[in-house]
């Protein structure tokens, strides 16, 4: 019967954390599909904005909206997440995510939810000033948080780093980290074993090698992401897959395959109401009709792109539009509207600092100022393309901005400035002639190397076949071996986990006061015992008579409630540590000096203002209403003398002596004991009472009070 029970609780458990994954799965795909929809409901829900300026605020929100405080946080950070989408409509995207991520900080306790806010911060801030090399160091920064974590809420962010790394290092032309991220991008697909995010990756692996202008590459891992996007119900991926496969076979030549697909993506997109991809879907077919030189029918589609993204308010997108409207222009020897384009475009990634698309539009720029004969107007922007270039490393965008520039000179008559030019043109097309003729050489020896390394190993595999026929037997028992020496190392590490939980679980349940299991008298000393920099100033023990008999008045469970109530209220209000000794006893630990009467003052008026039970629990001895306070205070450290050291448990003993006089009185009493600077370390040893006594009646230790303690008051 126990075995029964034991299985079924098994079962329920792993269907349990199934159900969870698929739930953070589905989250995820949910936020790729139908970004607004996700996104509006979360507003709803979370009742955004929310005010609130610290923790307790927030978990009394959290409540009011019966939510969890960490269930509450999740929504948080995805509604951060939809604001920096390009494809959810808010007027007030960037300040609302500016908002959450700042909440966030004030919130966050997790390891995980640190990095994703780290990962936030930086997309923001790529969004907002297109600072790409600090989302990069923010991004890997992030993952470096979770790099340990393997729960798949971390496995999912990694996923989402990855993706956006991938895309922030293409945006600063490093293609090489760019493919080192897509291909963890997909290794993390596949070990999901989640057919959507595969489709994912696999597409993003195939824009990589079209970027790269490897069409047949490209064109495998399309095809791939096709072929797993129809076997699931998600079409936004189809889509996606055929506006991919569009750009693949315009890139061969193949137009009207292309033309299908693009066709096809952009009324998929428009279904959708995905603006951004429908103008990218546009665009694809602008440049299918541009490729064939077909100019006024890829005009009409890059101005509909153009629409799309004025609607979207999308500036870098109708950055690029206008390029390309300037280039077709360019082509009809349409000079104005050529010339009016490219200016818009240039103003966009001017005032967005975006050198990468930018090293490109000088260049065209200065075609069409060479066509429209404004010749000091093209010598200043071929100089601005040939900067770019050089800075960026663009060997074929140098060389055509040098050609620019000797056109340039020779038309304004500058001869000498022509003939520099030209001869930069001829250095760097040597220079471009011997790296080509060095790969050529390089090539040719490498295949020669690669032939004799080849007959080497034809040899070897030769020479080795009958070894390993005698090697198979003992190949055999070493596996075995070893296999007996993992499992035999697998149940030992298991059961060393075991013992290690149960230990760190002994540990934290040793700290703790048994009935309302807060910190208690071990976790006292714990703190006073590490207090080695004299963090603490002052240290005191509390006696609320009303809290005294709670556990048998209230019973255990109530009187643990009102117990942690009043030390989370109280500790905030102090600014203390506080720690709880028995019912109704409590020790505090200040990190600053505290005097005594205030001390007392503030705990009064939070009594007065306070009730201390439930008064829809029902409770032995309610209208008796004990409220006297007691106090023994102490000042740290007891002795002036740093290199003469008291114990923990001698602080805690010396307020315990002056808590004990303090409660010999019939009303709220403080008593607080400051040891004098001449005061001889002994006095702080077994016996304490008896040491402590005589040091009074010597005057070596002085005791304050409000009220009169007689020597009646002290231990006889």
């Amino acid at each position: 019967m126990r075995h029964i029970i034991a299985w079924c609780l098994l079962v329920v458990i792993i269907f349990s954390v199934s159900a969870n994954a698929e739930d953070l799965e589905l989250q995820e795909i949910t936020f790729r599909e139908t970004p607004q929809e996700l996104y509006l409901e979360l507003k709803s829900s979370t009742k955004f904005p929310l005010v609130f300026s610290n923790k307790s605020q927030f978990d009394l929100i959290a409540k009011n909206l019966d939510l969890s405080p960490d269930d509450l946080i999740q929504k948080l950070i995805l509604l951060t997440r939809l604001n920096l989408e390009s494809n959810v409509n808010s007027d007030t995207k960037n300040d609302d995510a500016l908002t959450l991520i700042n909440q966030l900080k004030i919130v966050a306790s997790t390891q995980l939810d640190r990095a994703v806010i780290i990962m936030l911060d930086g997309r923001l801030n790529a969004r907002k000033t297109q600072d790409y090399n600090y989302a990069i160091t923010q991004y890997n920064d992030a993952l470096n948080k979770i790099s340990s974590d393997l729960s798949l809420q971390a496995t999912l962010c990694r996923f989402s780093i990855h993706e956006h790394l991938s895309g922030l290092y293409q945006m600063v032309l490093q293609p090489s980290a760019n493919l080192t991220h897509l291909n963890r991008y997909r290794e993390i697909a596949y070990q999901l074993r989640n057919d959507y995010f595969i489709a994912l990756a696999e597409l993003e692996l195939g824009r990589y090698y079209n970027r790269r202008n490897e069409p047949a590459k490209s064109l495998q891992y399309y095809t791939e992401a096709f072929r797993v996007g129809n076997r699931i119900n998600y079409p936004g991926i189809k889509a996606h897959a055929q506006l991919n496969l569009a750009r693949t076979y315009r890139d061969l030549e193949q137009w009207d395959e292309a033309l299908k697909h693009a066709h096809d993506a952009t009324t998929s997109f428009q279904t959708f109401d995905q603006g951004s991809y429908t103008a990218e879907a546009l665009t694809v077919i602008a440049m299918i009709y541009a490729a064939q030189k077909e100019w006024n029918k890829a005009i009409d589609y890059y101005l509909n792109a153009l629409q799309v993204n004025e609607r979207l308010d999308n500036e870098i997108g109708q950055g690029l539009n206008n390029h390309n409207i300037a280039e077709a222009y360019l082509n009809l020897n349409n000079g104005p509207a050529a010339l009016s384009a490219i200016m818009r475009a240039n103003s966009i990634f001017t005032a967005k600092n975006i050198t990468h698309y930018l090293v490109y539009n000088e260049a065209l720029y200065t075609e069409i100022l060479i066509k429209q004969a404004m010749w000091p107007e093209a010598i200043e922007h071929a100089k601005k393309s040939l900067a770019l270039a050089t800075e960026k490393n663009l060997t074929d965008q140098k060389l055509e901005a040098l050609k620019y520039l000797s056109i340039a000179y020779r038309k304004v008559g500058d001869l000498n400035a022509a003939i520099e030019v030209v001869d930069e043109i001829i250095e760097l097309s040597n220079i471009i002639n011997t790296v080509e003729q060095d790969n050529s050489d390089n090539s040719g020896l490498t295949e020669q190397k690669l032939k004799f390394d080849l007959s080497l190993l034809q040899t070897k595999v030769n020479e080795q076949k009958t070894a390993l026929n005698d090697n198979q037997l003992i190949t055999i028992l070493l596996l075995c071996c070893a296999i007996l020496i993992v499992i035999v190392l697998l149940v030992t590490i298991s059961r060393s986990q075991k013992i290690i939980r149960a230990q760190r679980e002994y540990k934290q349940q040793y700290l703790l006061e048994p009935i309302s299991q807060l910190n208690g008298f071990r976790a006292c000393i714990q703190r006073l015992q590490n207090d080695t920099s004299s963090e603490i100033s002052t240290f005191a023990l509390l006696k609320i008579e009303a809290l005294t008999h709670s556990d048998t008045q209230m019973g255990l469970t109530e009187s643990a409630k009102i117990i942690q109530a009043f030390i989370n209220e109280l500790s905030q209000l102090l600014t203390a540590d506080i720690y709880v000794i028995k019912p109704g006893q409590f020790a505090c630990c200040f990190n600053h000096t505290i005097n005594p009467q205030d001390l007392l003052s503030t705990i009064e008026d939070y009594v007065a203002k306070t009730r201390l039970f439930n008064p829809v629990i029902p409770s032995f001895n309610r209208e008796k209403r004990l409220s006297r306070i007691y106090i023994g205070h102490i000042h740290m450290p007891l002795l002036a003398n740093p290199d003469v050291s008291v114990s923990a448990e001698l602080h805690f003993e010396t307020a315990q002596y002056a808590i004990a006089a303090a409660m010999t009185q019939a009303q709220n009493t403080y008593v607080s004991i400051k040891t004098l600077n001449f005061a001889p370390a002994t006095i702080f040893s077994k016996p304490l009472y008896l040491n402590l006594t005589q040091a009074l009646k010597r005057g070596i230790i002085k005791a304050d009070s409000n009220q009169i303690i007689t020597e009646e008051s002290w231990p006889s």
